[in-house]
């Protein structure tokens, strides 16, 4: 049986993204939250806006824990680094010949909680070297070939999701 289910990594990016968004916009997470909800339920089953926004909060409360400076540009660099690369050092194949890293997974891989812890390993990584940071200015929308989270992130929150 195929699978059905969004691959970790990008349910950790659109959680990295809905908290971004929400940081440099003025909609209700929610709103954000319920864009990735709709743009990946059209390419994977199973994902609510609830999990996606409650990963997203536990990443916002963790940059006020550790007062972050420029958290826009460290969940930036964090969606640069978790599109780049598996883990630190081991950079990320997108495509390969059996398939693509956008790939429908057999089992549920992702969480809320999972995409939390790898965000502040991510944070400690940079802090002791391990991890990379994106060039400033680095834009997703700019990446190439991955079609699938580009249409996502240009589609507009709407403020009714937002209710």
């Amino acid at each position: 049986m195929a699978g059905t289910f969004c691959p970790y990594w990008i349910f950790n990016i659109c959680v990295a993204r809905t908290a971004y968004e929400f940081i440099i916009s003025d909609l209700p997470i929610k709103a954000y939250a319920k864009k990735y909800e709709k743009g990946l339920s059209e390419h994977y089953q199973g994902i609510t806006h609830e999990e996606i926004e409650a990963g997203a909060e536990l990443l916002l409360r963790f940059l006020v824990e550790i007062n972050a400076e420029k958290s826009d540009e460290l969940l930036n660099s964090y969606v640069y680094f978790t599109l780049k690369f598996d883990h630190p050092g081991s950079k990320r194949k997108l495509k390969g010949i059996f398939g693509s890293a956008f790939d429908k997974e057999k089992k549920k891989d992702y969480s809320t909680n999972g995409a939390a812890k790898s965000f502040r390993a991510y944070v400690f990584g940079l802090r002791s070297g391990v991890t990379e940071k994106s060039e400033p200015g680095w834009d997703i929308i700019k990446e190439e070939g991955i079609e699938i989270l580009k249409n996502i992130i240009e589609n507009e929150a709407d403020i009714v999701d937002g209710v």
